[in-house]
């Protein structure tokens, strides 16, 4: 059956395409791998540490106050290549889209289809 793989389901009046039949199109041109996305958005894609959301002071009726921004990211670990070059901060997305790229890497890679240990479940 269909369960589990978004077919026939709407979101704001769209359907979602997904599934088998989108998977077995692709399927004819070029390998396919489906990519858990466990935890990419919440490590580094440098060091595989754990990264927070960048903070910013703004002031408010005359208080300064700290905020975070949603859309980016940054390592705080002293001993990663990208802290150490002085670029610790990244965009959010970006910062997944390497992770979600060598999590898929990896599994295709792998001997037994397994991800690596930051992002398995």
């Amino acid at each position: 059956g269909a369960a589990g793989t978004s077919v026939g389901s709407r979101i704001k009046g769209h359907t979602k395409r997904g599934g088998r039949k989108i998977t077995n199109q692709h399927r004819q041109y070029c390998i396919v791998g489906h990519t858990n996305e466990h935890r990419t958005s919440r490590i580094c894609s440098a060091c595989y540490r754990p990264v927070s959301l960048m903070t910013a002071k703004r002031i408010k009726n005359g208080s300064i106050k700290t905020v975070r921004l949603h859309g980016a990211v940054q390592c705080r670990y002293k001993h990663c290549p990208r802290y150490k070059s002085g670029r610790q901060t990244q965009g959010r997305d970006a910062n997944s889209a390497i992770n979600i790229a060598t999590a898929g890497a990896s599994s295709l890679l792998s001997v037994n289809n397994t991800t690596l240990p930051p992002f398995r479940p």
